[in-house]
């Protein structure tokens, strides 16, 4: 067993939550997060590769869902099952009524074809093996969901 030592704190693969920036970068045919390619539906074994482990793992009430929160990200995912999990949620503004809210903000970068999303949002179309939304309240993108495309 190892005992987390005194020092430990100065080796970033030891911090807890130590992505301090996600890039989501989308092609035609793929999307990556922070360079790793991931597809939907995905899983959580996936998902803590690449953004570490969930700070906070709810149930939601009335369900069988369980929500699983990066508060430090402004990520989260909510699923029944951490082996099919079918999108994730960017929050950019949590002071909207999204469900269950991140306790920070997203502030990561999300290209889509080499250029921010808010330009080539409208690119992304039916044949894309994935699906990218911008939730827009009072005019305002407030977060971005990105998942399964059920089409495909």
């Amino acid at each position: 067993m190892h005992l987390m030592g005194l020092f430990d704190f100065r080796d970033i693969s030891k911090r807890k939550g130590n992505l301090s920036s996600i890039t989501v970068t989308c092609t035609p045919d793929q999307i990556n997060i922070n360079e790793v390619n991931i597809t939907f539906p995905t899983n959580y074994t996936t998902l803590k590769k690449i953004l570490g482990e969930a700070s906070r793992i709810e149930p939601i009430k009335q369900t069988k869902n369980n929500v699983y929160l990066w508060d430090d990200l402004g990520i989260y995912c909510s699923s029944a099952d951490p082996e099919k999990m079918l999108m994730l949620l960017l929050v950019e503004d949590n002071r909207y009524g999204l469900g269950h809210q991140p306790l920070t903000n997203f502030t990561g970068t999300v290209l889509i074809d080499g250029a921010p999303i808010e330009q080539n949002i409208g690119n992304v179309d039916m044949d894309r093996p994935y699906m990218i939304r911008s939730i827009i309240k009072e005019d305002k993108q407030v977060a971005i969901a990105l998942g399964w495309n059920p089409g495909v």
